[in-house]
């Protein structure tokens, strides 16, 4: 049961992360062709690249939790 719920939970973060960085791509596709790109203040820009951003690192991070659960004895 254990391993079904890890799975299930890896699999759904996996799925938001590549859900938003899809959905960060088609914001920065439509804003680049309609020319808003210039009149976007740098707070929305840098939210714009945090979205692409945070996904990324929430994946490393869950990575980096993963292998020091098992260094630490708690996993596999």
């Amino acid at each position: 049961m254990e391993s079904i719920v890890r799975v299930t939970r890896r699999g759904g973060v996996i799925l938001v992360a590549l859900l938003s960085i899809a959905c960060s791509l088609l914001l920065v596709y439509l804003i680049f062709n309609r020319g808003a790109i210039s009149r976007l203040p740098t707070l929305h820009l840098l939210a714009l690249v945090g979205s692409l951003l945070l996904p990324i690192t929430t994946l490393g991070l869950l990575r980096l939790d993963q292998l020091t659960i098992r260094e630490r004895g708690g996993g596999r």
